[in-house]
This record gives structure tokens, C-alpha cells and sequence, in this order.
């Protein structure tokens, strides 16, 4: 098969970016190639050209968007990773939100590009440690990707070894469980934890999200380095629209609003507060 010519190339990459909002540059055009080679040789097609086709012909390629689409998310996360945020939600955002929600006791916080699950399960941990000695709290966290591979991987909260050795011993003990069978030597994260979790497929290009309520943090970590300076405004815009007044949104270290969006207070680590 031929490699992708520049033609082709900006047809996938304006197709990428219509539908997820990623945007691949020029130097990106080797990995673009590469994903959508594993696809095209998965549909035993003959050229980059004849799958753009396919892909346009929606009845006949029903399902098949979605495939590239989590062909091409990136899905790299660990528990508990970047722990300086952690400790600032321990520490500063959950007690001042249970501060300013006492008597509403409602709490929502929203894990957005969740990947394999690690960080809406470190989230989960944290949030139940703070409030286990107080059952009255109504407690959500929406876990949302885009990419439904890895929401599957996520909601069945099976780990390696490997990936869950940055998890406290206290919060090993207490929320996961050695698998059995054929899952034996994997960790189960327990039913409890996993409960306070909704997993749901969500666009960030769709721009319309379910919300019913306001939300107190959102989590959207290493995801809007793969947008272009439209798609990050818009999407910074409903963040900003979502959260509640003095709401948090924990970005990855890659991210600033400094100098980007003066309707954000730095914390620390990464972690904005919504002015008012």
C-alpha cells in the first residue's frame, strides 16, 4: 500500500478534527498514517483513499468512525497520577466544597477523558475517604471518554500489578480485591467504589453535555494539548458554564490558563477555581 499523500492527508486530518476535535499538524502526519493503516489492513482495503471513501458512506461503514475514533485517542493515565492534585482535592477543593454545600450535601464532580478509569477511580478513593464518616451526601463522579475500548476497560476496574502500584496500601486494602481464575493475578476495584462512578461516551465536540446540575470539580487532564485554539476556547467556555460558582478544574501539566482565561484563579498544581 501506498503511503498517504498530502491530498489525503488533509481530508483525514479535516475529518478528525470535525468529529473529535483532534488536530494533527504537518510533523504528525508518520502517527496519522500509521493508526489509519491499522484500520485500513483490518478492513482488508486497498488504499488511505478507499477507506476515506468507506468512511463517508455511512450505512456501509456503520460503526466503523467510532473504531478510528478510539484508534486514535491516546489512553495514557495511571492512578493517582500527577498526586500533587490529588492532595489539593483532599486537602483544599472537597473541604471547601462540603463547606459551601452543607446543606445541600449534593456533590458533582466530573472525570472528563477518563481513558482506562485510573483517575475517576483515584477520585472515587478520595472522595470516599473524606466522606465515610457522613452517608447523607449525595455523591456523583461522571467518568466520560470518548473512546469506548477504553470506557469498557474502565467499567470492568481490572488492573495489572504493575498499574496499581501507586496506590495507597490503605486504599488497596479497602478498595480493590485480588482477582480469581481467570482473572487471578489482577486487582478488581470493589462494587462500592465502583457505584459512585457513571461511565458515559461523551464528545467534547459535541459541546452539548448532559449536565442536569452544576458541577463542583472537573478533571480534564493531558486532553486539550490535542486541540486547536477554537476548540479549547469553546470547550474552556462550557467548562466555564458547568461549574458551579468557585468551582475547580484541574488541568494536566502541560495546560495553563494563565494568560488564556482571567475567569479562572490559580490554585496550585495545575488546579483553577472559577471566579464567583
Amino acid at each position: 500500500m501506498d503511503g498517504l499523500s498530502e491530498r489525503e492527508f488533509e481530508s483525514f486530518r479535516n475529518l478528525v478534527k470535525k468529529h473529535i476535535g483532534i488536530s494533527f499538524d504537518r510533523t504528525q502526519k508518520a502517527v496519522l498514517q500509521r493508526k489509519l493503516a491499522l484500520r485500513v489492513n483490518s478492513l482488508g482495503l486497498e488504499s488511505y483513499g478507499k477507506y476515506y471513501l468507506y468512511l463517508l458512506q455511512e450505512k456501509e461503514s456503520k460503526g466503523e468512525l467510532r473504531q478510528l475514533i478510539n484508534t486514535l485517542t491516546v489512553d495514557q493515565t495511571a492512578f493517582f497520577r500527577h498526586l500533587k492534585q490529588f492532595e489539593l482535592l483532599a486537602n483544599i477543593l472537597l473541604p471547601q466544597v462540603a463547606i459551601q454545600k452543607n446543606t445541600i450535601k449534593k456533590l458533582r464532580i466530573w472525570s472528563a477523558g477518563c481513558a482506562t478509569g485510573q483517575e475517576a477511580y483515584s477520585i472515587a478513593m478520595v472522595v470516599n475517604d473524606m466522606f465515610k464518616e457522613d452517608h447523607t451526601w449525595d455523591i456523583r463522579i461522571l467518568a466520560s471518554d470518548i473512546d469506548t475500548d477504553a470506557l469498557k476497560f474502565a467499567y470492568r476496574g481490572l488492573y495489572t500489578k504493575e498499574s496499581i502500584k501507586q496506590v495507597p496500601t490503605e486504599y488497596l486494602n479497602r478498595y480493590f480485591r485480588r482477582g480469581t481464575g481467570k482473572d487471578s493475578g489482577l486487582f478488581q476495584v470493589n462494587e462500592d467504589l465502583k457505584n459512585r462512578l457513571l461511565f458515559r461516551r461523551l464528545n467534547f465536540v459535541d459541546f452539548n453535555f448532559p449536565f442536569k446540575s452544576p458541577v463542583d470539580i472537573i478533571f480534564c487532564r493531558n486532553v486539550m494539548i490535542y486541540f486547536d485554539t477554537e476548540v479549547k476556547k469553546r470547550l474552556i467556555d462550557n467548562f466555564f458554564r458547568l461549574l458551579e460558582p468557585d468551582g475547580f478544574l484541574c488541568l494536566g501539566t502541560s495546560e495553563s490558563l494563565i494568560g488564556v482565561d482571567d475567569r479562572f484563579a490559580l490554585v496550585g498544581h495545575f488546579v483553577y477555581q472559577k471566579r464567583g
